[in-house]
């Protein structure tokens, strides 16, 4: 008895309210009986009897164990118990600080080291990458899946292959006649400058890649500095950056085309914009000085050969040289060369 009066005021404030409680419900329970006795009506005598049943329910929800534990007395294996659960929350410990140490090592970890050179030739051979094949970076792909993903390409006659090179490799092929064309996307919104972090940082990739890479430049946007980046499209949403465009240029042929927000066709015609197209190829660092000079020298001699009226030859040329596409040098030795053919005609 003396436990449970010391546990009424110097035990825990659980162990006072469930002491405290069944009291007071006994002490207006035996108040309750007293004023039935007196006559103060049946109800008093059905709120003893309440009060009675409640503080005997509520007492059967503590143990005499519960009051022991409040005054620190003895136990039974208690310090047995204790050191348990320390060694349990000590283990605990240990294997809440490796979780966060295996998880911060998993999030800094580039997914991309685990390719060498080793590895590159075994996937190269599982996965049939002919030999006539070369280094691709595709930007992004909504239909395929694909961010920042370096890679090859390849094909047969009937279907255009990427090996993409991710956190575990795989390849997706696309009908050659979907790859024909080959579609410009200027100033795309660069929205992450990290976005080809892990790419840069792998020891291996990085350095077979790092060429292959887009390149930013700043433009200001409503009063705002912002840096885009140019791409090319094949397929329905490939898009590929600029120097990853010579490789498929050569394992498709596909046909490069403006629209027309790109270029006025109806304004400047078919000859100047297959140069504009090839001095464009140039300027995105898919053609060489010599190769643009070879491509120009193609489409020119063309014109003066098919071109009827002199005039329009000399618009089309005129127009080349004021959009800087060739230069005077260039512009009087093809006018040149036509009178040559027109005299040529006129002899016959």
């Amino acid at each position: 008895m003396k436990k449970y009066i010391r546990a009424m005021f110097y035990g825990s404030p659980k162990t006072k309210r469930y002491l405290w409680t069944i009291v007071i419900g006994a002490l207006l329970s035996v108040a309750c009986i007293v004023g039935f006795a007196l006559g103060a009506g049946v109800n008093f005598a059905y709120m003893a009897f309440g009060g009675f049943m409640f503080s005997l329910a509520y007492s059967q929800l503590g143990t005499f164990k519960d009051i022991t534990m409040d005054f620190g007395e003895k136990i039974p294996n208690a310090s047995k118990d204790s050191k348990n659960l320390e060694n349990d929350n000590e283990q605990i410990n240990k294997n809440s600080k490796k979780k966060r140490s295996n998880e911060k090592e998993g999030e800094n970890k580039n997914e991309l080291d685990h390719y060498t050179e080793e590895t590159l030739k075994k996937y190269l051979v599982e996965y049939k990458v002919r030999k006539q094949s070369f280094l691709v970076v595709i930007d992004s792909s909504e239909k395929y899946k694909i961010k920042n993903c370096p890679g090859y390409v390849w094909s047969d006659k009937k279907y255009l292959y990427f090996l993409l090179l991710e956190k575990k490799p795989r390849t997706i092929g696309i009908p050659r006649n979907q790859a024909a064309i080959l579609r410009y996307e200027k100033g795309v919104m660069v929205t992450d400058l990290e976005e080809y972090k892990k790419l840069k940082e792998s020891f291996l990739l990085g350095n077979m890649y790092r060429k292959f890479l887009p390149e930013y430049y700043r433009n200001m946007v409503n009063g705002f500095s912002t840096f885009k980046k140019d791409l090319f499209i094949i397929g329905d949403d490939i898009k590929i950056t600029p120097l990853s465009v010579k490789g498929i240029m050569k394992v498709t042929n596909c046909k490069f085309q403006l629209d027309d927000k790109q270029l006025d066709k109806k304004r400047f015609g078919g000859y100047f914009e297959e140069v504009y197209k090839v001095n464009l190829l140039l300027r995105e660092g898919i053609y060489e000085q010599e190769e643009y000079k070879e491509k120009v020298k193609e489409i020119l001699t063309d014109l003066a050969h098919h071109e009827e009226q002199i005039e329009a030859y000399r618009s089309t040329i005129g127009l080349l040289v004021q959009y800087h596409l060739i230069t005077d040098e260039y512009a009087d030795y093809y006018l040149e060369y036509r009178e040559k053919i027109e005299q040529k005609k006129g002899k016959k």
